[in-house]
């Protein structure tokens, strides 16, 4: 288990901010004390003041935790209002009226000063980023690790919107509901116990009627709730709290309030403990990933995941694999900068080396790259918050720890960039320790001037540990998504038929619970799990399907078997389960029904407690129009580099599309080339594995799909690969890479992957049409 931090719970007295306590100490954490802000007194006595990020009806009830929980608890007055209402919190200037999410800070400091020990801060948020967001965004300030224990809790197994009231009842956490404010929840629900199992049946008839699938509302995720937490397991709760009721209050907009005359400390019942069952922890496999696991270690067909075509495991290029000696690196060009109508791209950037001068250090290096591309950018009118996209390429992995803060404070807006790190070690060129490549997607203007396309960029930047995917704290989001440019100019300046374009940043295999590396099973479970955090972050930001994916695996000497695996579960993930299987599963549900539910579920309620879990692929949004008869699945490629984050075995990266109408084509006369088409799109996206000298053209000879200048993409150098210092790759990043394998473990001298924006219909009926930049070529060999 991972090191012990000692927490500062935030607790506003509801349930999630009590039971995400439990779940600190199942992780084993120690809470050191307890904060909660509270309302400022009132001449009405009226404590709930409707805070967009504090609960404080029933506030008066809380000073008893102390006691009842035998922790510390400090308390503070709320004095801002909720001045950003934005999604994503960003710190406020000193010009700006103190938004509520600053009282924070000074009830930490305090609590920080009397337990300096104190390193970590828990909050009880599931759905609502707005809290989430706001709480990190204090913590990591302070130097607080942020914990989410319950964060996306319905979306993990077994993926019920209710499993976390029947866990909380499962260890006998009571706590009653003291305000209601949606339709179907009236002041008859005031009192009653949220965990209880009638409870439960009649919140969701009520959301059945009122609510909307899978928004949190049987969880008050909207605000339909809230509670009020009385007593909980032994191992937290010293003590239980007894209230004493007085008439039920109204409030506006026909919002219903339990009002409390009294409320005192009571000692705890034995009998009521003895039935208290374990907490449970969420599994850390999806059924679907556990499934391809236990298959692969069962010692599955292989053959069922490779085509009978393809030949596994060629030999290595002649070249050589030992890129140190490799003239790759040094011939690819670098500094190289790109501006398009739609992406602007800046490759392989370098600090400035002279032959005469030393490189620095790493970090010195780094620096220069970013004076670099500041001066880019800015003489391009772009800014580095509209930076989506980095790729940082190390010599040593060592150096990662120095680079990060460096970078971090380049990066320091709301949400930083999707990131894909790698070390390359012998493979960077000569006096370098640092490349860096960036994509930037502009707003596009008509011939007018007239904005016709605005990129609106979407971060998904989580930062507290959680069950759900691994956090990441500091410089780069899990991923950012933006607007595609239309096929069609729109008439109103907006275009919402056109999808978006997902960049997810490299997932490593880190237990999200723990960030520890997961060493368990090996490289089949680093590979998997590491592919669920891809499939998780992509089903958070809509994808509906992958341009293609690309497995990092680090220096080994007989790689081939890891190929084999990685490209096996890419292809199992894509593959849907058999109908037997799916029936064998229904039965199973059907007997874990609690026989209370199956005596109401289908009395009037139509709540559905299954918690939405949107498939990818999205097989009602993707079709494959020359192999309309097979299962769509997009390309997996390999690339062997030095090393990877943390010492891991698998780095996963890939591109996702939104988009409801895609295209993807498997050409028919040069198997190597792919094509997704998002429709009402003028982005095409394409992979290329280049094998032999005569593949170099291809892309160029596809009639109307042919390729000139690539809006953005990136190259998979494999030794073997020789460079044309005539031709140019404008817009294409290179990773030099020990080896790299296409479809079905056919290893291969590279691989491109890149997007080709084209121009409106006027241009292309024009006649230009583009060609592939025919820059590479291969050594005779």
């Amino acid at each position: 288990m991972a090191s012990s931090l000692n927490v500062i719970a935030l607790i506003s007295g509801g349930k999630d901010s009590l039971f995400s306590i439990l779940h600190c100490q199942a992780n084993g954490h120690t809470i050191v004390a307890l904060a909660n802000l509270h309302p400022a007194p009132s001449t009405n006595n009226d404590e709930d003041i409707n805070s967009y990020m504090y609960q404080t009806v029933g506030h008066s009830v809380i000073p008893l935790y102390e006691q009842a929980l035998g922790i510390p608890l400090y308390r503070q007055e709320i004095t801002g209002t909720a001045v950003n209402s934005s999604r994503d919190y960003a710190t406020p200037s000193q010009k700006q009226e103190q938004d509520e999410t600053e009282d924070l800070i000074p009830l930490l400091q305090r609590v920080i000063e009397a337990h300096p020990e104190a390193n970590a801060v828990s909050t009880g948020a599931i759905l609502s980023t707005y809290q989430r967001t706001r709480v990190e965004s204090v913590a990591l300030r302070l130097g607080l690790t942020p914990l989410s224990y319950l964060w996306q809790y319905p979306l993990l197994p077994p993926y019920t919107q209710s499993s976390l009231l029947h866990d909380m009842k499962t260890v006998r956490q009571k706590a009653i509901i003291i305000k209601t404010a949606s339709g179907g929840l009236d002041e008859e629900f005031l009192g009653l116990d949220v965990a209880n199992q009638r409870t439960i049946a009649r919140l969701s008839k009520a959301m059945g009627q009122f609510g909307e699938a899978g928004d949190g509302a049987i969880l008050g995720e909207g605000g339909e709730f809230e509670t009020l937490a009385l007593d909980g397991p032994r191992s937290l709760w010293k003590m239980r709290i007894r209230i004493d009721n007085g008439p039920p209050g109204t409030l506006d907009g026909g919002q219903a309030v339990l009002k409390i005359k009294a409320s005192t400390l009571e000692d705890k019942s034995e009998d009521v403990e003895a039935n208290a069952g374990p907490l449970r922890l969420p599994e850390l496999f999806d059924e679907e990933f556990w499934r391809i696991l236990q298959k692969t270690e069962n010692g599955s067909d292989n053959r069922s995941f490779t085509p009978d075509s393809a030949t596994l495991l060629n030999e290595p290029p002649k070249a050589t694999t030992l890129l140190a000696n490799s003239p790759i690196a040094d011939c690819l060009p670098r500094s190289t900068s790109s501006d398009t109508p739609t992406v602007f791209t800046y490759s392989n950037l370098t600090s400035d080396v002279r032959p005469t001068s030393s490189p620095g250090s790493p970090s010195r290096q780094l620096v220069k790259i970013f004076l670099r591309l500041d001066h880019a950018l800015k003489q391009w009118h772009l800014s580095r918050p509209g930076i989506n996209h980095c790729t940082l390429l190390l010599r040593n992995m060592a150096d990662f720890t120095v680079l990060n803060p460096v970078y971090a404070q380049y990066f320091s807006d709301v949400n930083p960039p999707a990131r894909v790190t790698i070390a390359v070690g012998g493979a960077m060129p000569e006096g370098l320790d640092v490349m860096l490549s960036v994509v930037v997607d502009k707003e596009e203007a008509g011939r007018k001037g007239k904005l016709i396309r605005a990129v609106n960029r979407q971060g998904l930047h989580v930062q507290g540990r959680s069950y759900w995917a691994p956090a990441n704290i500091g410089p780069y989001s899990q991923a950012i998504s933006v607007r595609l440019p239309s096929s069609e100019e729109p008439s109103d300046g907006e275009d919402h038929k056109v999808g978006e374009v997902v960049y997810v940043a490299g997932q490593i295999p880190l237990i999200p619970a723990s960030m520890e590396v997961y060493q368990e099973r090996g490289f089949k479970s680093q590979a998997l799990l590491s592919l669920q955090h891809l499939w998780r972050i992509g089903r958070a930001k809509g994808v509906k399907w992958w341009t293609a994916g690309v497995g990092f695996i680090p220096a080994s000497e007989y790689p081939e078997k890891n190929v084999r695996i990685a490209q096996e579960m890419w292809k199992a993930i894509h593959t849907p389960p058999s109908t037997s299987q799916n029936e064998d599963e229904d039965e199973d549900d059907e007997a874990d029904i609690d026989p209370w539910d199956l005596l109401n579920r289908n009395h009037g309620s139509t709540f559905n407690d299954n918690t939405y879990r949107s498939p990818i692929p999205n097989t009602t949004a993707v079709s494959s129009p020359t192999n309309p008869d097979t299962t769509p699945i997009p390309p997996c490629f390999i690339a062997q580099v030095h090393s990877l984050p943390r010492g891991v075995d698998m780095e996963w990266s890939a591109t996702g599309l939104t988009c409801s109408s895609i295209h993807f084509n498997r050409n028919l006369t040069h198997s190597n080339v792919t094509t997704t088409s998002p429709q009402n799109s003028r982005s095409h996206f394409y992979t290329l594995e280049i094998r032999e000298q005569s593949d170099i053209d291809i892309l160029q000879r596809l009639g109307e799909d042919s390729v000139m200048d690539w809006t953005s993409a990136t190259l998979y150098a494999g030794p073997g690969l020789d460079w044309d210092m005539k031709m140019s790759l404008r817009g294409v990043q290179w990773i030099p890479c020990r080896r790299v394998w296409g479809e079905g473990g056919k290893e291969v001298r590279a691989v491109l992957v890149g997007r080709v924006d084209r121009e409106d219909k006027k241009f292309r009926e024009g006649g230009i049409v583009t060609k592939l930049v025919t820059s590479l070529r291969f050594n005779s060999q």
